[in-house]
């Protein structure tokens, strides 16, 4: 498919478009159905990470238990929404998504989400939260492995490839391994720490090259370079639950390419701030929650001076973050900005991030 064929089945509202890939172009939106492209659940990743870096800081740092607690409720209220409203477009619609190499990385976002709302909840309910993982677990290993099996088929856009494609390997074999670990499937643990390890290293050289010699990304896909702060960040914490102890030499390598991607981020913020809102902007959410849980591990294991005073500056500062961009989502869905009426291509919804 050209790249102004993926441009236009993603951005053009005037007309319910029908799904790419190899289904054919007879197959529509029904006119009853809302159009919840998978990007749409970086809402309860983000939500998740914040509610796992609440509950962290509550258990380490003193910080309240009913925060954490509170936003773990949201964003499971959120997930299963979102899950119901995903699943109604039917499986001829999610099976296009998974051959649409624009969408597809986000399937799996709702499976990390499920990890981080275990991890929440293990500390609760450790039997429902080691089943939730259980079965996620299995679910991240079909998604990452179909998805990776469907690039291998060939025909990706380089235009279009970027960070988001970390999720489904990286992303779901660190935070699946934080997941299991936590809940005491430790031989399991370090089974999806290395489909992280080596999704990371065969991904990543790929998605920078892209990057550093190809031109920009194009808007829509900008927010997904925020995803380049993940990698280092849910690896480490995994790591911190897979191997404690005293820091090792991969726990101080990942803390140095973590800090590299920090400053590598501040380069980025003009890009950042030239953007116009879209759903998007949950690109900004899940990966500095999982640096900043990173960051308060290390507080907690070296408990410099002022170790709570700069968890708590972390944990308000994603909190400040992660809250405005929650408030401008409301106020896109309360102006009919944020989803599209039935029938309709969501215009905003399907920018990638």
């Amino acid at each position: 498919m050209a790249t102004t064929d993926i441009n236009r089945s993603a951005l053009d509202a005037d007309a319910p478009e029908p799904i790419s890939g190899e289904l054919g172009a007879s197959i529509r939106e029904p006119r009853n159905v809302v159009r919840i492209p998978p990007n749409l659940f970086g809402i309860a990743l983000g939500l998740s990470g914040l509610s796992a870096l609440w509950a962290f800081a509550g258990t380490s740092f003193g910080a309240p238990a009913a925060v954490g607690d509170a936003l773990g409720v949201l964003s499971a209220v959120v997930w299963i929404g979102l899950t119901v409203a995903y699943l109604r477009q039917g499986p001829r619609r999610i099976l296009a998504d998974a051959r649409d190499a624009t969408v597809g990385p986000f399937l799996a976002a709702p499976v990390m989400s499920a990890y981080a709302l275990a991890v929440v909840l293990e500390p609760h309910a450790p039997g429902a939260a080691r089943a939730i993982v259980i079965a996620f677990l299995v679910i991240g290993l079909l998604v990452s492995g179909l998805l990776t099996g469907q690039w291998m088929t060939g025909g990706l856009e380089e235009q279009t490839f970027g960070p988001a494609f970390f999720l489904p390997g990286i992303g779901i074999g660190f935070v699946g391994a934080d997941a299991a670990a936590t809940v005491g499937l430790h031989s399991i643990a370090e089974l999806f720490f290395g489909i992280g390890i080596a999704a990371w290293v065969l991904i990543s050289s790929v998605t920078l090259n892209r990057m550093f010699f190809r031109p920009r990304l194009a808007p829509n896909l900008i927010p997904t370079m925020a995803i380049e702060l993940a990698p280092a960040a849910v690896a480490g914490n995994a790591y911190f639950l897979i191997h404690p102890g005293s820091p090792d030499l991969l726990l101080l390598a990942l803390s140095g390419y973590a800090a590299l991607m920090v400053v590598a981020q501040i380069r980025l913020l003009p890009l950042y701030r030239a953007l116009s809102f879209t759903p998007s902007f949950w690109s900004f959410t899940f990966p500095p929650a999982n640096m900043a849980l990173f960051a308060l591990r290390w507080l907690e294991l070296e408990h410099p001076a002022g170790a709570s005073a700069y968890a708590w500056v972390l944990v308000a500062a994603i909190t400040v973050l992660i809250g405005a961009i929650a408030v401008r989502t409301i106020v896109a869905g309360v102006h009919g900005q944020l989803l599209p009426s039935p029938g309709r291509a969501p215009a905003m919804a399907l920018n990638t991030g």
